[in-house]
């Protein structure tokens, strides 16, 4: 399958570009992007086997970006490889439309082997985040955290005021008003437990859900 075209979507520099020249040296050929704008481009403009995309993307987060990416092509398999571990994000990321989800900590043999997975019309998931689908198929409580009871627009809400952004901000970014915002952010703050913005901050550091 030397001819398969890997869309990486990271913004660090150094992974983006190991991963490229890795799969480059595997018979692939890899591109790199750090831009949501751009990578949002080239899935519109060039033919894609599979794309690797971070979680972790300056201007949105991935989840956003890997929403966006399905509606312009519902049938392009995309591959989580991310910082956070598959407690936190997996789950949530499937139910995106993820194909797989990855720890950047994997070797270079299961990435190639999930990549080769998805492109063949299949799901990698590893035995944890596996088990993790299967509970919460049966109506179980997938993850433990307070976290995993926000809705998905509650958690994009969550991620950005945890990074710092202004309800005002985070209005623009999801083309809402700012009364929705304080909603979902009263929502939110209610389901963890949490009364005010230094604990919400805290809460997402101890989680490992922001860095």
């Amino acid at each position: 399958m030397n001819d398969l075209r890997v869309l990486i979507i990271d913004d660090h520099a150094m992974l983006g570009e190991s991963v490229a020249r890795f799969l480059e040296a595997s018979g692939m050929q890899a591109t790199w992007c750090p831009d949501i704008a751009q990578a949002l481009q080239l899935v519109r403009e060039k033919p894609w086997s599979v794309v690797l995309l971070d979680l972790s993307m300056p201007g949105g987060n991935g989840l956003d970006l890997l929403v966006r990416i399905k509606l312009i092509h519902p049938e392009l398999p995309v591959l989580i490889l991310s910082m956070h571990s598959e407690q936190q994000f997996a789950l949530r990321a499937l139910r995106s439309g993820a194909a797989g989800y990855l720890t950047k900590g994997c070797s270079p043999d299961v990435l190639i082997e999930a990549i080769h997975k998805v492109v063949q019309g299949g799901r990698y998931l590893t035995p944890g985040v596996a088990e993790q689908l299967a509970d919460y198929m049966n109506g179980g409580a997938a993850m433990q955290e307070a976290h995993a009871r926000l809705s998905d627009r509650e958690m994009q809400v969550f991620l950005r005021l945890a990074n710092g952004r202004t309800v005002n901000q985070i209005a623009d970014e999801l083309h809402i008003s700012c009364k929705t915002v304080s909603t979902h952010k009263t929502r939110l703050m209610v389901k963890l437990a949490i009364d005010n913005d230094a604990d919400l901050v805290r809460y997402a550091m101890h989680q490992g859900l922001v860095t």
